[in-house]
């Protein structure tokens, strides 16, 4: 697996430290949620439906603004939709090409990430136990997919 998918996955294991720091009300709300998006981003630039999640997101950033604006999520969202909707866009948002094979594995298991479960209780609640098992599936079989992309 290339390097830059490595890191990838590694780092997407720090959202679950990111988010249960999250009852410290110093800390943004936000901090670490660029690691969901993430994989969102690489369901959009493989095609997957876009408008619940933007709906989750505007949920959130109403919930939360300042939060949202000091995380510059709009801006974070804005580009990475941006980078989605080009053609090497999967490729900018992993930061390494990918075999067809890989492609169609990685794309298979983003497309039914969702970010219906990201409401603003279960951002405050900060517990995996709060996600529904379906969206808790669905994330589980992406990053099993992204570490064993051969």
């Amino acid at each position: 697996m290339p390097k830059a998918i490595t890191s990838f996955v590694l780092s997407l294991g720090l959202m679950a430290s990111a988010v249960s720091a999250q009852t410290d009300p110093a800390i943004n709300i936000f901090f670490g949620f660029d690691y969901v998006l993430q994989p969102i981003a690489i369901k959009w630039a493989c095609g997957g439906q876009q408008s619940e999640d933007l709906t989750a997101i505007e949920a959130l950033i109403a919930a939360f603004p300042e939060d949202a604006e000091r995380a510059d999520l709009r801006g974070f969202v804005d580009s990475m939709l941006q980078v989605s909707e080009r053609r090497a866009g999967l490729t900018e948002i992993l930061g390494a090409e990918l075999t067809s094979k890989q492609t169609e594995q990685l794309c298979a298991a983003a497309r039914p990430l969702s970010l219906v479960w990201a409401t603003p209780e279960q951002l405050t609640n900060g517990g995996e136990d709060t996600i529904a098992p379906e969206p808790s599936a669905a994330w589980a079989e992406f990053y099993r997919v992204v570490e064993h992309l051969q």
